[in-house]
């Protein structure tokens, strides 16, 4: 099960950090790593932190270099946050996110887990592909958690809810079309935005700005493809109609 869970680092720094994730992981599932934009990368610095344990992972580690293709084939994506506030919307707990993120693994279906850079976190345009965001309360003297600490809290809530021997139930394929991925999500919202801007729907000045409600809006259904389907043809049919008043 913990197969279909990944743990993207972005931009982390140092090998080291990788290394003690890579441990956390082997603790509780030994969910697969994946790396975007790492700062540097050498896997003799990081394998003494994850000790034996750890070493399978960080010889599978898979790097990529933006958030879009480390993460387009998963269905649901969470983020990590120290901070609120602004345009990073209402959080959950790690023991909130944990129930979110078995339900999909439950059903054979991949989840993301993003981390940012130790020394700033998730930038805004990184939060643009996560479904939700998770913020682990801490001291407020000292929020900001080690990465490998983060990773581990909430690796130990996803394990808790995943006793041994536990199966995986088996989906009635030919009842419902699957959620969608984030790369079919990144084209939903993209030809949304596009249509709606053409309708005056949402000002031209700010188009992504302005589709942020739009796009919270969505992520609320947890959009199926036949779904997606659906509305990209309603979206070709307004341009359609569109072309023939201009």
């Amino acid at each position: 099960m913990f197969d279909l869970l990944n743990i993207v680092l972005v931009e982390p720094r140092f090998p080291e950090n990788i290394g003690s994730v890579a441990r956390a992981s082997a603790n509780f599932g030994s969910a697969p790593i994946s790396l975007v934009k790492p700062e540097m990368w050498e896997i003799e610095k990081a394998s003494p932190l994850a000790t034996k344990q750890g070493l399978r992972l960080l010889e599978q580690i898979r790097v990529f270099d933006s958030v879009e293709k480390a993460i387009q084939d998963c269905i649901f994506c969470i983020g990590t946050s120290a901070r609120v506030g602004g345009v990073r919307r209402e959080t959950v707990s790690p023991k909130e996110c944990a129930k979110e993120i078995m339900r999909y693994l439950e059903q054979g279906e991949r989840v993301a887990m993003l981390f940012g850079p130790e020394d700033r976190g998730l930038e805004n345009h990184h939060l643009e592909h996560c479904h939700k965001l998770v913020t682990i309360p801490a001291s407020l003297n000292c929020s900001s958690l080690n990465l490998a600490q983060a990773v581990l809290l909430i690796l130990y809530e996803i394990y808790q809810l995943a006793p041994e021997k536990r199966k995986m139930r088996q989906k009635d394929k030919g009842a419902i079309s699957r959620r969608i991925n984030s790369a079919e999500r990144e084209l939903l919202h993209g030809k949304l935005k596009t249509v709606l801007t053409r309708l005056d729907v949402i000002q031209k000045s700010n188009p992504d700005y302005f589709f942020i409600p739009m796009a919270h809006f969505l992520d609320r259904k947890e959009i199926r493809r036949h779904e997606m389907d659906m509305l990209l043809g309603i979206c070709r049919q307004i341009e359609r109609l569109i072309k023939t008043t201009e």
